[in-house]
């Protein structure tokens, strides 16, 4: 079962950005990738390192710390440093901005 959480306006994340969270313990990364929004693990696969003010360009968010590249729709790496996938989340927009995202209970 998935409940959905509230995170914050869409209104608050400019295009190519992202902005880190805390929802029911799990540290979640929530991006706007050229105005479609994400939700994702906000811990790289690699090196555990957050994920947080990375790069993102055309759907993908590359890890500060050694830029392993992350597509966010579906959480595969790309290159040869990790072969694990970043976890991801569903997520919706309201009728009035605000971000909501889900997770498994």
């Amino acid at each position: 079962m998935t409940i959905f959480h509230d995170a914050f306006p869409s209104s608050e994340l400019e295009d190519n950005t992202s902005k880190s969270i805390i929802l029911a313990g799990k540290n979640i990364l929530i991006c706007n990738a050229g105005g479609e929004f994400y939700a994702v693990n906000n811990i790289c696969t690699h090196q555990h390192a957050e994920l947080e003010g990375g790069r993102i360009r055309n759907c993908f968010i590359s890890c500060p710390l050694h830029g392993v590249r992350f597509n966010l729709e579906t959480g595969k790496p790309m290159g040869q440093l990790t072969n694990i996938p970043l976890p991801t989340y569903p997520l919706e927009i309201t009728e009035e901005g605000m971000i909501r995202v889900g997770l498994s209970v």
